[in-house]
């Protein structure tokens, strides 16, 4: 039996199945992204989106259906109303939930006024990465004091110019690992450190980031846009860092 919450029409999201359209579920916006497309049904447009338990989904949406998922903004709370749900696959799984929810044409969203700050943070510690526990085709959510950081190099990645920057990420517990971010990533973390020149000690949160294996190095990339990048997150201490990095 699925279990709901006090409104006896809303499920929780680990309670939802394909066998039915007609679920109503409450979740925020962890993160949304356009996924671009050169096949006859376009761009989509992709969410990343949690309940009140902290329970993660990742929802898709056609591009015919765009006008339904307007209410669907970054950091908001909303209902959302008959959808349908496949089996994950892949190698970019954003969430570990075993399904993944698709826009209907009578898919509906709507407001929610619930105020909850929390974003669902699932850290990763940097020795389940080392030592080859986990599940690659899962992204993961890690943070750590960028050392060693190196030059953008612009390299051909299926015939277009692409950026990337190497650098490595240290925990408090002084252990690291590689990291390579591609694209507008590679800016974003560049900037973060020309800003810091000054005191150029500053943390990094990776979301939705995907561990890669590299010349038989386990390193940290972006994965696409699915990923994102936030410089100096609150609730972390960069001086937790420094003490174990002098």
């Amino acid at each position: 039996m699925a279990m709901i919450t006090s409104d006896p029409t809303i499920t929780l999201l680990n309670d939802v199945k394909p066998y039915k359209t007609s679920w109503k579920v409450e979740v925020k916006v962890l993160h949304s992204w356009t996924q671009h497309s050169s096949y006859s049904g376009g761009d989509s447009l992709q969410f990343i989106l949690a309940d009140k338990t902290g329970v993660k989904i990742h929802c898709t949406c056609k591009r015919v259906f765009f006008a339904r998922v307007k209410k669907l903004q970054l950091g908001q709370w909303r209902f959302i109303e008959n959808f349908s749900l496949t089996a994950a696959a892949g190698k970019y799984r954003p969430t570990s939930h075993k399904y993944k929810m698709s826009i209907l044409s009578n898919s509906n969203v709507t407001n929610f006024t619930l105020k909850d700050e929390d974003n669902f943070l699932s850290l990763t510690s940097f020795t389940e990465i080392m030592n080859g526990s986990l599940d690659s085709n899962f992204l993961i959510d890690v943070i750590g004091q960028p050392i060693d950081i190196g030059d953008i190099q612009v390299v051909p990645v299926q015939g277009k110019e692409t950026k990337k920057l190497e650098f490595t990420l240290t925990d408090t517990e002084d252990h690291q690992i590689a990291c390579c971010l591609w694209g507008q990533f590679a800016d974003h973390m560049l900037y973060a450190y020309k800003v810091a020149q000054v005191n150029k000690n500053f943390l990094c949160l990776l979301r939705f980031a995907k561990i890669n294996v590299y010349k038989g190095q386990v390193q940290i990339i972006n994965a696409f846009d699915s990923s994102t990048i936030e410089i100096n997150p609150l609730g972390f201490d960069v001086q937790d860092y420094l003490q174990v990095y002098v």
